[in-house]
């Protein structure tokens, strides 16, 4: 697979890691921590990469672009906000730092789709997965209407876009057994991953 074409790409750093005594992005899996895994993901699929955090000290020596958010409210849709206001793509791929296994297949089949959506969301176990999803650049008014408003769930905010939800059956073609959508917010969950290897 080449590169996508009109499409950056971001890591979302910035949660607040209340469940895990570490910081999530840092865990390694198989002797790679996450981070690492995901931006040499994204090395061989973008021309434009980013790392969204609050905590620039501790990721700049991972990329050279790092976005804060741009406004007080924290969470995933302002850290979407604020990378999307920057980029110099029109759309961009975003994957939270704590999702380990999301693939090049996976996000091939998002960019497929047409940038006519506003955003390109896979479906896992009946449910949209808004951080391992595509968002056009014409979103920014309304993420930031919504986020102003209260409104900071994507999942909401999903809702009063233009989204294509892609069907779980062709996500599953990429990935039968949801492999990319798991993610490690406790020590639990790493251990449940560790154990099934």
């Amino acid at each position: 697979m080449g590169r996508l074409e009109n499409i950056s790409g971001v890591v979302l750093a910035g949660g607040q890691n209340k469940r895990f005594p570490s910081l999530k992005a840092f865990i390694e899996i198989d002797g790679v921590a996450i981070i690492d895994r995901t931006l040499s993901l994204m090395a061989g699929l973008f021309d434009e990469i980013i790392i969204s955090t609050n905590q620039p000290e501790i990721f700049f020596p991972k990329c050279e672009v790092l976005i804060g958010d741009v406004l007080p409210e924290r969470g995933p849709a302002t850290g979407v906000l604020s990378c999307l206001m920057n980029i110099k793509n029109e759309r961009a791929f975003f994957a939270a730092c704590d999702m380990p296994f999301i693939d090049a297949e996976l996000i091939e089949l998002l960019a497929l789709c047409p940038s006519e959506y506003d955003a390109v969301v896979p479906l896992h176990m009946g449910r949209p997965e808004p951080l391992a999803a595509i968002y056009h650049k014409r979103i920014i008014p309304v993420l930031a209407k919504s986020i102003e408003n209260g409104v900071k769930s994507l999942a909401a905010i999903l809702k009063t876009i233009n989204t294509k939800y892609v069907a779980e059956n062709d996500v599953q073609k990429t990935d039968p057994h949801g492999r990319g959508f798991i993610n490690i917010n406790t020590p639990e969950d790493l251990s449940y991953i560790d154990n099934r290897r």
